[in-house]
């Protein structure tokens, strides 16, 4: 029995990676600006709200999200109290 709680838990710590990435104009491979969004509770009604405009000079290229294995091993050390998630921006080029 401890042997499969075992398995069950390094399945679901390794399995926790995920990432959305959302593309305007070309393809983004540079980012721009990076950064934490952090919530507790497991982030029940919370919401972090980025304006990139306010980043990008020149229009936006790209966005995402994404969880890393990191953020994985700290919400599941606090059992989804402490649950961070990153995200990037990704700015248009300055036009030529």
């Amino acid at each position: 029995m401890k042997k499969i709680f075992s398995i069950l838990f390094v399945c679901a710590v390794l399995s926790s990676c995920s990432s959305t990435k959302f593309v305007f104009d070309g393809n983004p491979t540079i980012p721009t600006a990076e950064g934490s969004s952090h919530f507790v509770f497991w982030g029940i009604g919370q919401e972090k709200v980025l304006n990139p405009n306010e980043i990008c000079d020149y229009g936006i290229s790209g966005v995402g999200t994404y969880y890393s294995f990191l953020d994985g091993l700290a919400s599941a050390l606090t059992f989804g109290i402490y649950q961070p998630m990153d995200y990037i921006i990704y700015c248009k080029k300055a036009p030529k």
